[in-house]
């Protein structure tokens, strides 16, 4: 049996939907949201994508964990996937990355395994990078 060969895969996205929804929890200091956010993404990654986040922030920092359902087509091979990612910033320092969820892809990506690291440029442009491996 021969090793999937990782394929590294970019593409950008602006976000197209943000509908953020406050809650509280007693004992908490940050602000707390819920937030359902849309994707259009193009380049190597093309097509829509529906996340469901939740997310704390203060004055120091801020943190998110979210589910990600993206439709469309990666490398040229089409099909749907779900990408469990998170983030946190404190200052001006910022990390985002997550993985692909094992058995999640359908179409032509039902094979489909691998991380994601998201990031946004100083222009403000958004970024999804993806190192995937299929069967």
């Amino acid at each position: 049996m021969s090793e999937a060969q990782e394929q590294v895969v970019r593409g950008s996205f602006d976000i197209s939907g943000w509908e953020p929804q406050p809650y509280t929890v007693d004992g908490a200091d940050s602000e707390l949201n819920r937030v359902s956010a849309t994707k259009e993404f193009v380049g190597d990654i093309e097509g829509v994508s529906v996340a469901e986040l939740l997310m704390a922030g203060n004055s120091r920092g801020a943190g998110y964990v979210a589910s990600e359902v993206f439709t469309g087509i990666i490398l040229g091979r089409q099909g749907s996937v779900i990408i469990q990612h998170w983030g946190l910033a404190e200052g001006t320092a910022a990390a985002s990355s997550g993985h692909i969820i094992p058995g999640s892809g359908t179409g032509e990506l039902e094979e489909i395994a691998g991380k994601a690291e998201y990031s946004q440029d100083l222009s403000g442009q958004h970024h999804l990078e993806l190192r995937v491996t299929f069967g």
